[in-house]
């Protein structure tokens, strides 16, 4: 009525003001006696990880992965001397530059008693000084040994290296230059050598023989070796040989073989694509596990013959190679005269229920089964198995000719059966998986696996070649897989350590163990 419109409001944005110095902060009373408490608060607080004993630290250090043990390392200077007391692995990458970096490294880490020394093979590697300094440092404290495409080593280094660590129990050699004398010069040396690993050694074409035993010597594996017949004397002359492994190795083995003598200690072979013969299989006896795989001149009367002379053999892996050399003849002396068999796998090998009844009735204990690649293993095979079978407790079918009528035979068979695998089985359905796990309520796990898809139901941990993962495997797992984080010399070629998996389960127990340093606040108990 009469007013005048009212002019917009302007809004006056004021500058926010600066924050006070540091000065300022500590002349005003509201900002020292927050100061002043958090000084009290940090003086109070005491550093719990102070009162543990060294031997105490060094145990929880044992505990962590590598990567937790190298940010712990960083804390404080008694947690990086107490980490590198208490480290026993190490893993080098073995290129050149590591001479100039070694020094310190084994100064600083000189508990260790694991040593991995790697090298990419298209690179340069460390020489015959790299093991002068290792023999030097870490010498008489080594226990195992790893050398990995060191191809800049000699028989020299080998032998100064062997010199020093007299306690050494095992050496894993790949891909390295020198030969048979630098063996030798270990065997000489290192008395107390229980386990070596020889593969791709490229010295061995222009060595001479290896004339020395092993007096302790329990494990020997040999693979990709041309001339690797030069390892015989210690193949018939270690008293305490035990395993015998001859993979892939060149050159003609039943000479080798046959030369075994009969009280030997040896109690597990391992042949893979060699050339051998029934001549050098028969010569064989005592066996307890025997791994034969793709070696076609061996038949039904080899496998038959090693059987008859190898009662306590519990373990047995054919892989016939589809040369139809090993069948039912074979397998019925095994099942005759091996009543201790706890577990058969077969590959490539055409079996009928001829074999399977006196397997099933002469073998009691067997428990672990598997069947990969076998054109007369059918249904009547399978129901052969599900009602004579009692003590199965693991079963694998890959590409066999069965079907759902032969594998509901093991719904009500089997009574001690907990894991069974179905893969490439073409006349096996998923509802035949579904009703067999129902059959046990849960109780069975059941890997199923088609050609044109998955219908995986639990995994029944087998491998992709038919043999049971979790079946008593005597192989001891490689523990070097603990690295040093300097720039450019971590070990192996693909940035992430070899046993990383096998890790990824503790990784819950390590956080707690790690929670050990981590300070309590205040005005919180714990009660274990």
């Amino acid at each position: 009525m009469g007013q005048c419109p009212s002019a917009p409001r302007r809004h006056h944005h004021r500058n926010p003001s600066p924050p006070p110095s540091p000065a300022a902060q500590a002349s005003s009373p509201r900002f020292s006696d927050a100061a002043a408490a958090a000084a009290d608060d940090a003086a109070a607080e005491p550093d719990y990880t102070a009162e543990l004993p060294e031997e105490l630290l060094a145990v929880v250090f044992g505990l962590l992965g590598s990567g937790d043990r190298k940010r712990c390392s960083l804390v404080s200077r008694r947690w990086l001397a107490a980490e590198a007391a208490s480290r026993l692995r190490l893993a080098l990458d073995a290129r050149a530059p590591l001479l100039a970096a070694a020094p310190g490294l084994l100064r600083r880490f000189s508990s260790v008693s694991k040593l991995a020394l790697k090298c990419d093979r298209r690179a340069e590697s460390v020489g015959d000084p790299a093991l002068l300094l290792v023999a030097r440092r870490l010498g008489p404290g080594l226990r195992r040994l790893k050398l990995r495409s060191l191809r800049a080593v000699t028989d020299d280094g080998v032998h100064a290296l062997a010199a020093a660590a007299v306690n050494l129990r095992k050496l894993s050699v790949g891909s390295c230059a020198f030969g048979a004398r630098g063996i030798e010069a270990v065997l000489r040396s290192c008395t107390q050598l229980e386990e070596l690993s020889v593969k791709r050694l490229r010295g061995l074409a222009s060595s001479d023989p290896i004339t020395v035993p092993g007096p302790r010597l329990q494990s020997l594996s040999m693979k990709e070796l041309y001339n690797g017949q030069h390892f015989s004397c210690l193949i018939t002359h270690s008293p305490n040989l035990r395993t015998l492994k001859i993979i892939r190795c060149s050159g003609d083995w039943d000479p080798v073989l046959q030369t075994i003598p009969n009280d030997s200690t040896l109690s597990e072979l391992h042949l893979e694509k060699l050339q051998v013969s029934d001549l050098g299989v028969a010569a064989l006896c005592g066996l307890e596990v025997l791994y034969l795989a793709k070696a076609p001149e061996v038949t039904d009367v080899g496998l038959a013959a090693l059987a008859t002379k190898s009662p306590r053999l519990r373990k047995l892996h054919v892989d016939g190679w589809k040369a139809n050399r090993i069948g039912d003849r074979g397998l019925a002396t095994v099942a005759q005269k091996c009543a201790s068999l706890q577990e058969l796998v077969l590959i490539g090998v055409n079996l009928t229920s001829a074999s399977l009844e006196l397997i099933a009735a002469n073998c009691p204990a067997l428990e672990r089964l598997a069947l990969c690649g076998s054109d007369t293993f059918g249904d009547a095979e399978i129901s052969c198995v599900a009602t004579k079978c009692a003590s199965l407790r693991k079963l694998c079918i890959k590409a066999c000719p069965v079907s759902d009528a032969g594998m509901d035979k093991l719904a009500a068979g089997c009574p001690r059966l907990v894991k069974v695998k179905v893969k490439k089985c073409r006349g096996v359905t998923f509802e035949c998986a579904e009703r067999l796990r129902a059959s046990r309520h849960g109780a069975l796990a059941v890997n199923f696996d088609t050609p044109g898809g998955a219908g995986e139901l639990q995994d029944a941990s087998v491998d992709e070649s038919g043999v049971l993962e979790n079946a008593g495997s005597d192989a001891v797992q490689d523990d070097f897989d603990d690295q040093i984080g300097v720039p450019d010399l971590l070990c192996g070629s693909s940035g992430r350590p070899s046993g990383w998996k096998a890790r990824m389960g503790a990784v819950i127990s390590r956080s707690l163990s790690v929670s050990m340093f981590r300070r309590r606040p205040r005005g919180i108990s714990y009660n274990p």
